[in-house]
């Protein structure tokens, strides 16, 4: 597949004294609708263009950006690019990755997206809002009830003969409420994400939102000791986004990975299995190929609680000896690509929530940690705020709030006795409940 862009780009970079380039085009179509006091209170529109040039001549590379695409913006993207080129510092693990055969075909773009009249979406956002505040008769505001729509295109091409272009469609929607009883407030969040906007629940959304408030209501602090406890879905994904970066190849060369040098050893109890799964198109990070076209690939990190792995774009796998594992990913459009997770989840269990309650018998339901993102990034050492639920006789009791966890996401890794049934994607991170023997709690 050829294409224009590129083409002026290998002439440039010929003409400049040659070497190997890379150029991703991204068009993407982003709507936004907010509804407000039973009606539709803004949209916001915007249809960009991004380009990313990368070349590689001597062992070094060099990146540059532009937004126009045309001929005078791409020569004014190659003559950057070779300029940054040629004041790093080489590394023969510089250049475009080894070929590694056909891509996955995968379902990312929902045709639905495009013949949805407009009117439909600000309705829902109306509707959003309209049945959280019916939901009952404490839920007294919606702070923000929104619909968001964004189509993209990625094309990648790169002067070893690869050319290819993914679509993708994206809608996401969530509610922000306020609950009032007797002169205590306290908030909610609800959220979906689908491919298009028939794949949305606004009732689901709208439910969440106000249930997730007013079960908070009357909360008590526990007592100070160690507990048996239930991580809730979203307090799982957030544990496991402290661990992303210890996936990663560029912090294991670093040394500053929590599971450097520990591939084939035990890091996590038997229930723990974390997987980087690209192919599944129910979570937002789903790509058929990668930042620099890769095909893509799941690749278990831990099984059972070992480990197997990292993961790796072109050069950090050349360095760390693996090659790519097709996880380079673009973190900005004005920034080069470099490795990062796809869809980063643990891998459920079989038992209900309600079985997992019934199993820890007294303990807490962690259903929000604090600010669990200042955990130590190399320890896994934290400290941090909670809120919760008592879990009384295997059951649901009241709420509790004003009390901090501490501990060692490692080690808790290491107590989990069970994953629940309650997978759910939290954008490109995805987990269940998890059951641990103990964690401590530090309350009254």
């Amino acid at each position: 597949m050829a294409d224009p862009g590129f083409d002026t780009v290998l002439r440039f970079v010929a003409g400049r004294g040659g070497g190997d380039a890379e150029l991703c085009v991204t068009r993407t179509r982003d709507r936004r609708y907010e509804a407000r006091e039973g009606r539709l209170d803004g949209i916001a529109l915007a249809d960009t263009v991004a380009l990313g040039l990368r070349v590689f001549r001597d062992g070094r590379m060099g990146f540059s950006y532009g937004f126009r695409g045309d001929a005078a913006d791409l020569a004014r993207m190659v003559e950057e690019a070779l300029f940054c080129a040629g004041v790093s510092d080489p590394d023969p693990a510089y250049g475009l990755p080894d070929a590694a055969g056909p891509a996955t075909d995968l379902a990312l773009y929902d045709p639905s997206v495009e013949t949805v009249p407009e009117g439909e979406k600000g309705e829902f956002a109306r509707f959003l809002e309209a049945k959280a505040l019916a939901r009952d008769h404490r839920v007294k505001r919606v702070r923000t009830a929104a619909l968001r729509e964004t189509v993209s295109s990625v094309s990648l091409f790169h002067s070893r003969g690869f050319a290819a272009t993914k679509r993708e469609s994206l809608c996401s929607a969530h509610v922000e409420t306020v609950a009032e009883e007797n002169g205590e407030g306290q908030t909610g969040y609800g959220f979906g994400v689908a491919r298009s906007l028939r794949g949305l629940n606004a009732a689901a959304i709208a439910e969440e939102g106000a249930v997730r408030a007013l079960r908070m209501f009357r909360a008590v602090r526990p007592k100070t000791g160690e507990y048996r406890a239930v991580l809730e879905n979203g307090a799982t994904a957030e544990l496991l986004e402290v661990l992303i970066p210890s996936f990663l190849s560029s912090q294991v060369a670093k040394g500053k990975s929590m599971f450097a040098g520990k591939v084939g050893g035990e890091v996590a109890a038997g229930a723990v299995t974390i997987e980087d799964d690209p192919l599944d198109p129910l979570g937002s990070g789903a790509e058929p190929f990668d930042a620099e076209g890769t095909p893509t690939r799941r690749r278990e990190l831990i099984a059972k609680g070992v480990l197997r792995g990292f993961l790796a774009d072109a050069f950090w796998g050349r360095k760390i000896g693996t090659g790519s594992t097709g996880a380079c990913r673009r973190p900005g459009l004005k920034q080069p690509p470099t490795v990062g997770i796809s869809n980063l989840r643990i891998a459920p269990g079989v038992r209900p929530p309600s079985a997992l309650f019934e199993a820890a018998g007294n303990g807490i339901l962690l259903t929000e940690f604090l600010g669990i993102h200042t955990a130590d990034p190399v320890s896994g050492d934290f400290s941090v705020g909670a809120s919760g639920i008592r879990i009384a006789g295997g059951a649901l009791a009241e709420p509790l709030r004003g009390f901090a966890v501490s501990g060692n996401i490692l080690g808790l890794l290491g107590k989990v006795e069970a994953a629940g049934s309650d997978f759910r994607w939290f954008g490109n991170v995805g987990a269940p409940s998890l059951m641990v023997s103990a964690i401590s709690v530090g309350g009254e």
